[in-house]
């Protein structure tokens, strides 16, 4: 199996993304109905991962958007004095095709995912990266040193967050 990370082109019609299956109805739903008009509105940005000697089947994806938060969702985190609202990436989306479950695509993606957010700091500004955890989902985040903002909020999506100084 040779699977690779590309930018995501809304141009190509990718093998299998009408059937991509992570488990979790509404990203398996976002990749069939939502991703390709979203970057074509330039709302995010998408990385893709595909799998060569499937002939470039659609196997995993994330989004990933400017955004801002305010700065009262991360007082328990003891940053310090900050402006009120405080510019980050958003991880909007993330999944990996239920076959390839297993195969650590998950934290390939994160990793690539953080660089992004890393470099995109360094030339526009940017304290760190949010997102929206589904209930099984926030340990993966936590283990990658997310902080819950709000608790966990299940069975709603839990707000976590990554300050720039705590990747690596």
């Amino acid at each position: 199996m040779g699977v690779e990370l590309s930018l995501y082109n809304p141009a190509l019609s990718y093998i299998g993304q009408k059937q991509f299956d992570c488990g979790h109805a509404v990203i398996s739903s976002f990749v069939h109905n939502s991703l390709k008009p979203q970057v074509k509105k330039n709302l995010s940005v998408a990385y893709v991962l595909t799998d060569a000697a499937e002939g470039n089947r659609f196997v995993g994806f994330y989004t990933i958007a400017q955004h801002m938060i305010d700065v009262s969702l991360l007082s328990a985190m003891s940053l310090g004095s900050l402006p009120r609202k405080i510019p980050c990436s958003r991880l909007v989306m993330l999944g990996v095709d239920k076959r390839y479950k297993g195969q650590q695509l998950g934290s390939q993606l994160m990793k690539h995912a953080l660089t992004l957010t890393l470099s995109v700091a360094k030339q526009i500004g940017g304290f760190g990266m949010y997102l929206d955890a589904d209930l099984f989902a926030v340990d993966f985040y936590q283990k990658l040193g997310f902080a819950l903002l709000e608790g966990a909020k299940a069975p709603e999506p839990s707000p976590m967050f990554l300050p720039l100084g705590s990747m690596a």
